[in-house]
Order: structure tokens, then sequence, then C-alpha cells
């Protein structure tokens, strides 16, 4: 049996008192082995790879980088650790090699990321970047001819499968590697508990800023293969959610983002794509974010470099035509998810144009549908009663099971984009223009 603090006081990352500090209000431990991984050049690539990609075009102080990012989810880690290694059932369930796996999975999470990368890894001509950043780490995929599977064995003693395995499936991990796994990929992992504060900071709004960071954390409890909060952290947590509500309807899924990563994405399907070449995953790695959008535009057919034109150029994004809710037209919104239906729709439009004078291409009205979510609820976690027993929090408190049926239904909406020729002639002519119930009702 081992004891509080045992673990901990093996790894010099717990002791140091070299810090980098980083907005907001940061300060993040390191050591000389650690900065043998941050100075190297696969990690000093994520300054020139920028968190929110196209978001500065609404929010233009948020340039804020996956570098700074990936050194915020790391100190979180830390102090994740710090709280959870006070429970004899984490301490003696994991090794010093679990507790630096963890830490440093936290720290290099981010490595194969590349430009627009969250908009575009979902389309077949571009690598996922999960698969990237665990080639990264393995030495597999070696940037500028740094292996940082040698980097590991050479200054910490690890082997690369001690970080990836907590980068691939839970579902391939012993129960309490899913426990460990938590720390990076769940409802309240430290990966969310960086970039909503980061984000909303960078944006100029404090809309996630304002949960109680200290006491969330210090309200973690390890159960079994997950987290939970105890109930003395109960508000902190509902403070934690609502963050992540506010940011996904203010920010990640605003119009005016998902207009210009809508115009990025069917840009791409003008890609000529025989230029890739063998070796465009290692290209991909070497883009930032604004010589990737030139490139982008000198290798698309006319339609994309329109595009990337109007997003990276001048600034001029499609405008809204039509919006549609889960939670205000269900069926409406079942009916869009299906391409035929949309392709009526923008076909009937475009000929109303002609009709009055407007030719619109094709890819003047594009469609932004997400994709049916991975889950019939939001992502959950139990809360511990001071009785012992854990219940959901939706349970414990009604503000998050609002909160779940509000951003399952209310936040990831279908809109409908235009050319903004097409915008001006609708307003002029409002009272001709077809409207998306005359299509329904047909």
């Amino acid at each position: 049996m081992s004891r509080p603090g045992a673990l901990l006081s093996r790894i010099p990352e717990f002791q140091t008192r070299q810090s980098i500090k980083i907005a907001p209000n940061t300060s993040v431990p390191v050591t000389d082995r650690l900065l043998r991984l941050i100075d190297s050049a696969p990690f000093q690539r994520l300054r020139r790879i920028r968190q929110l990609s196209m978001s500065d075009q609404v929010f233009p102080s948020a340039t804020h980088t996956r570098f700074s990012h990936a050194l915020g989810v790391y100190s979180n880690v830390i102090d994740y650790l710090r709280q959870l290694d006070q429970f004899p059932q984490f301490y003696n369930s994991f090794s010093e090699q679990d507790y630096l796996g963890i830490m440093l999975a936290g720290l290099l999470h981010d490595l194969g990321h590349y430009p627009c990368s969250h908009q575009l890894d979902h389309l077949p001509a571009f690598p996922a970047h999960e698969e990237l950043t665990i080639g990264i780490i393995n030495g597999d995929i070696q940037l500028d001819g740094v292996n940082i599977a040698d980097l590991l064995h050479e200054h910490f003693d690890l082997a690369p499968v001690n970080i990836t395995r907590f980068l691939g499936p839970a579902d391939e991990l012993e129960s309490h590697h899913r426990l460990m796994k938590q720390l990076i990929d769940s409802p309240i992992d430290a990966d969310k508990c960086d970039y909503l504060p980061r984000d909303s900071y960078f944006c100029g709004l404090d809309f996630g800023t304002g949960f109680d960071r200290d006491r969330f954390i210090q309200n973690l409890i390890p159960s079994g293969d997950h987290l939970c909060v105890h109930e003395k952290g109960l508000m902190s947590a509902e403070r934690f959610q609502l963050a992540r509500y506010w940011m996904y309807r203010s920010v990640y899924w605003g119009h005016t983002v998902r207009a210009l990563i809508t115009m990025l994405s069917t840009a791409v399907d003008y890609l000529q794509t025989d230029d890739l070449g063998p070796d465009w995953a290692d290209r991909l790695l070497h883009f930032n974010d604004h010589n990737f959008l030139n490139w982008l535009h000198g290798h698309a057919r006319p339609p994309g470099q329109e595009l990337i034109e109007m997003v990276h150029h001048r600034r001029e994004p499609f405008k809204r035509v039509f919006t549609i809710s889960f939670h205000h037209k269900p069926k409406t919104y079942q009916l869009l998810q299906g391409e035929g239906l949309r392709k009526t729709i923008t076909d009937e439009l475009r000929n109303w144009a002609s009709e009055h004078g407007l030719e619109l291409k094709p890819h003047h009205l594009i469609w932004d549908v997400p994709p049916l979510y991975k889950s019939r609820t939001w992502e959950s976690f139990p809360i511990r009663l001071n009785s012992g027993e854990e219940v959901p929090i939706a349970r414990e408190s009604p503000v998050i099971e609002a909160l779940s049926n509000a951003f399952l239904h209310g936040v990831r909406k279908i809109r409908l984009f235009s050319h903004p020729s097409f915008a001006r002639l609708r307003k002029e002519n409002l009272d001709t223009c077809p409207d998306l119930a005359d299509f329904l009702n047909n």
C-alpha cells in the first residue's frame, strides 16, 4: 500500500519552483526535462496554430494558440492529480509511469493539430489530427528531424504507449486507465477546464470565466472508472457546464463563425487533390494559419478561390437565409438532415434569384448541417452527495437538466448561408422570396 503524496514526491514537476506565466493569470510548473519537450520543434510548431482558427474574424483578439492551450491543460492535469492523489482508491491504482503518462498526454495532446483542423479533419482529404498526434508521439512522424519518442525515453524513461493509450478509445483500456483518461477526456476534464476560460478571455467575453476553478478541482473525486464532483462543488460544476453552453452558443456555434467555417469547408470541396501527394500529412503540419489559406487559394478551382478570398483576404462572410433549431421545429430539423430537400430549396432559390436578375452559382448557397450528435443526452457526470450516494448532476440540479436540452436542441442549428448579393436581393424583395415553409408544405 502507498500513501498520499508518495508518487508526487518522485516526480520533479510537482516539486519545481520553475514556471512559465501564461494568460489568464496562470503559472505553469516546468523542469529542465519538461523544457526539452516544450522547446522541441514539434511542440514549438503549435505557436503558429491558432486555437480558434476562423474565430478571430469575429473576435479580433482571439489569436491565442494551441501552444498556450497545451501548457494550460498540462498545468490543470498537475492540479487534478494533486487533488485526486489524496484518495487511496486513486494512488493505489497507479504507478509513477501512469502519473507521468497523463501529465504528458495533457501537454502533448494537440501535437497533431494543423491549421483549421477541427473544421477540416472530418473531410476525406484531411487526416484526423488525433492520428497525427499519436504518430508524432510514437516517433513515426518526425518534424524537422526531431523524434519525440527518443526525447521521452531519454528524459523521462517513458515509452510512448504510456501516453498514447490515454489519447485513444476508452473501451480499449482497463478500468483504472479509463479513470485516468477522464482527466483529459470527459465532461469535466482538464482540457475543457483550460479552453473554456482561455477562449472566453481572448474573445473578450466573460461567459467561460465565471466558474470557480479552484473549488471545482478541490471537489473532484475518483469513483470506479470515472470522475465525480462532491456536492460541495455543485455550484462550481453548474457554472462549468453553463460556461460550456454559453461558449458554444456565443462563439463556437455563433452564426458568423459558422458561416466562415462553412465557407472554408465548401472551398475545400474544390481542392485539386491530385496535388496532395504522399507527403501531404507532413506538409500540413508545416503550415501556419495564414500560409495554409494562401496555399489553399492557390490549389483550389475558381469557386474555392472565391470563397477563400472572401474568408481570408476581404472578410466578407456569407449571410444567414434560414436558421432552424431542433427545439423550435423538430420535424423540419429532421427533414433538413436529408440532402434531397436541401438541394430542392437551393435550386428554387437560385431560380428565384435568376428571375430577379442575379445568377447564383452552386457555392453561393451553402448549408451548415451539424452531424447527428453522438449521444441522445448531453455528456453528464455524477455528483457525490454527503450521504455517499452518487446521482447524475441533472437529477441534483434543475439548472443542468434544462441546460442539457438547451444544448442538444438549441445550440446546434441547421443554417443556410448565402452570398451577400443574394442577401441584399432577398431583403429588397422579401415579399416574393420563397420562405422555408413554402417548401415544407409541398
